[in-house]
């Protein structure tokens, strides 16, 4: 067959030209290839897949648990633009939000009472934050029935709303009577309504229960307080409203923009986010090697067609819109497959439930797919099988292309790009190695630093093995291992790709799995310490941080009588506001065994740190919050405490004992002084020598039972107990 330039078709709106081609030629080139070669396309898009879904996945279940805060945070504001917080959970006087509501510039305010409880249903029981407004609050949604809390509020008279998958999971619907757990009591409430997208917005996925305001003071024994008050101000008075309400309240709330809870909710997640990027990182770095591998196995059939093309008179542009346009649409199906495979990872394997974010926002994981993400993952599939094509179209460049599927030069890895790669993967070993030992705070990005330069390092490790495994094939008589390395010299890139693949899945295994095994172990020291100060902790149910207050009655003395107890101490603790950080309060009573963990303390002598604590005015603070101060041992701070600034001294720098805001460990005098509160959020019962934790757990709850046990068939109450092994256990009362 004679060559011969190929003829250019004339344009047609319909059919556009391509590189010189017609997009029906392209197409036709590619199902001729589908034919042929059906199945190492199947393959390479496979791989693509594969790889798109590992990102994907990944990145979708992170975004499914913070993505709908913005929309969330609005939904309740409404066109507030401050906000008024408590900063004790217990609120601020009804009387007093009234008269910040009177300020002159104030358009509108409305009152919101929060409380996080457990709601039992005919089918099913669930955390949710109790979530009581003012009729205000319908205005600050402009009114009417829009999408909104206010309007799901206005439906409701002394009852609840839930949003209809919290109904169906409880089995509750409009008229159903069920038992809320809140401040230590069980409460009875009726379901008014089931509220849905069209009436609650953002809100009907999430776990809340909507009351009116005078409902919710009930339900969470906190008549006339409220813990938030929204307000919009008229336009250009925002200043001067905010200057006029912190000189009438002072420090007993906190005067913030309506969007700060943002801020925080992104403080607190940013461990979430750490460990997103690592995971995603790893991913990606997986998911291009099995492109690339399963591209490369299909190069010297590909080599072929577009010699045999070039033959027919195509122009090297046109060869090369060829090969691109092939690319690209299996990049396209392997990433349109990807994205179905992570969003099913998403919603099952990669599946979080945020426990300890949903401990201070009232927040669960639930669809929430951002277009960006969605964007980037099937961009990123296009061009990894793009990068993957382009030896052929470099190959073409530099000379005529030969119908033969040999291995090329320019396919090989030569000795200077291995020692290249091989340089750059060891430095990054020593550059990762010394950043983190200057500050261990950048392992996230160590992490993925060294997950590049894994597949950097494979190549010269590659070429070592074969020279091993040559060497040990002449000195072995009749083995067949020189023959071995000649086949694996020959497909060198597709066996470094192949190694590239395990080694980084290997890596990512290995490195996903010892830190998850390091953070599990060092929580559960943390956890075990926290609670060896006595074998049985009393608190309400899913108290995850200890913070959930509870009205005591006569809870202390009632335990304190039961057989074998010895003694009974108060624990409290709180969530307090700082800046952008939700600090984690914990107030230890002076009479506990130890005031600070051993395993997190950092910095400050134990023995002579918890005695300054006990004595009262010292403080153990976090790491990250006592780098943000500057703060040294001895020196001064202050926290904004609901009586105004309380200010301590520091006797200890601690790690951020399990809540990544931080935590800051003072005495339960103190708190109590600072924070005018006197309901516990847990109760310490040290046992009698004898009494085992279990036994000690079971006389507790056969003395103190609290109102609404029998009429729930549950525990209010859930008895935590630490084994003098170190174990822990759960029993109910």
């Amino acid at each position: 067959m004679s060559a011969r330039r190929a003829v250019r078709p004339p344009r047609h709106p319909l059919n556009p030209l391509i590189a010189g081609v017609r997009l029906s030629v392209l197409a036709a080139h590619y199902r001729v290839r589908l034919r042929r070669q059906l199945a190492a396309e199947l393959l390479a898009g496979a791989g693509i897949a594969v790889g798109v879904a590992l990102v994907f996945g990944v990145l979708l279940a992170s975004s499914s648990i913070t993505g709908s805060a913005p929309a969330l945070i609005r939904a309740v504001n409404g066109k507030a633009t401050i906000e008024l917080r408590a900063r004790s959970s217990e609120g601020i006087s009804e009387a007093m939000a009234e008269r910040a509501g009177r300020v002159p510039g104030v358009r509108y305010a409305a009152f919101v009472l929060r409380e996080n409880a457990q709601l039992i249903g005919p089918h099913g029981r669930r955390s949710v934050q109790l979530v009581g407004v003012s009729s205000d609050i319908v205005a600050l949604h402009g009114g009417g029935a829009t999408p909104s809390l206010g309007a799901g509020a206005a439906l409701l008279s002394g009852g609840i709303g839930l949003p209809a998958p919290l109904a169906t999971a409880l089995g509750a619907q409009a008229g159903t009577r069920v038992t809320l757990l809140a401040a230590g009591d069980a409460h009875a409430a009726r379901v008014r309504a089931v509220l849905g997208g069209a009436t609650a917005g953002p809100l009907a996925e999430e776990p809340i229960a909507i009351a009116q305001l005078g409902t919710a003071q009930r339900l969470a024994e906190h008549p006339g307080r409220v813990g938030e008050v929204l307000i919009e101000p008229h336009p250009g008075a925002g200043r001067r409203v905010a200057s006029e309400l912190g000189r009438i309240l002072g420090d007993r709330a906190s005067i913030v923009p309506a969007v700060r809870e943002l801020r925080v909710l992104e403080e607190t997640a940013k461990p979430l986010g750490q460990a997103t990027g690592l995971f995603a990182a790893i991913g990606a770095i997986v998911g291009l090697l099995f492109v690339v591998n399963a591209m490369l196995l299909t190069l010297p059939d590909r080599r072929r067609m577009l010699a045999e093309l070039h033959t027919q008179g195509f122009e090297s542009r046109q060869i090369a819109a060829i090969l691109i346009f092939q690319a690209l649409v299996l990049g396209l199906a392997g990433s349109a497959a990807g994205l179905a495979l992570g969003d099913l990872l998403a919603h099952t394997i990669l599946h979080q439930s945020p426990v300890y974010l949903a401990a201070a926002f009232p927040i669960e994981s639930h669809e929430s797919l951002p277009l960006g993400t969605l964007l980037l993952a099937l961009a990123g599939g296009m061009l990894a099988a793009l990068i993957a094509s382009m030896p052929p179209i470099v190959e073409m460049a530099r000379g005529p292309l030969i119908a033969t599927a040999a291995e090329r030069p320019l396919q090989r890895i030569g000795p200077r790009a291995t020692r290249a790669l091989g340089l750059a993967g060891a430095t990054l070993v020593i550059a990762v190695t010394a950043l983190v030992l200057a500050d261990p705070g950048l392992t996230v990005v160590g992490g993925i630093l060294l997950a590049v330069a894994v597949p950097c390092l494979i190549p010269a490790l590659f070429g070592v093995a074969l020279r091993g495994l040559r060497a040990l094939g002449r000195r072995v008589r009749g083995s067949t291992l020189s023959l071995a390395a000649v086949e694996l010299k020959a497909t060198a890139p597709r066996s470094i790709a192949l190694i590239g693949v395990a080694a980084v899945a290997v890596y990512g295994s290995v490195a996903v799995q010892g830190a998850r095994g390091d953070l599990t172990a060092g929580l559960d020291r943390a956890v075990v310490e926290f609670l060896d100060t006595a074998p049985v902790w009393v608190s309400t149910d899913n108290n995850f941080l200890t913070v959930d207050s509870f009205r005591p009655g006569g809870a202390q003395a009632a335990i304190a009588s039961a057989p074998g107890v010895a003694s009974v101490r108060p624990y409290q603790g709180a969530l307090l506001d700082v800046g952008s950080r939700r600090l984690w309060i914990r107030a230890r009573s002076p009479a506990d065994s130890h005031m600070i963990q051993a395993s997190q303390l950092l910095e400050g002598e134990l023995a002579r740190a918890e005695a300054r604590i006990r004595h009262g005015g010292w403080a153990a603070v976090s790491e990250a919050f006592a780098a943000e101060r500057h703060l040294r041992l001895g020196g001064r701070f202050t926290l904004p405490s609901p009586t105004g600034p309380a200010r301590f001294r520091l006797a200890a720098i601690t790690t951020n004992a399990g809540w990544s805001p931080g935590a800051v460990t003072i005495s339960l005098p103190d708190y109590r002084r600072d924070w005018r509160s006197a309901w516990p959020a847990a109760l310490e019962v040290s046992l009698a020598p004898g009494v085992s934790p279990a036994a000690g757990a079971a006389a507790a709850g056969r003395t103190w039972m609290m109102p609404g046990i029998h009429q729930t068939g549950d525990g209010v109450l859930r008895l935590h107990f630490v084994t003098p092994a170190g174990g822990r256990g759960r029993g109910k009362s």
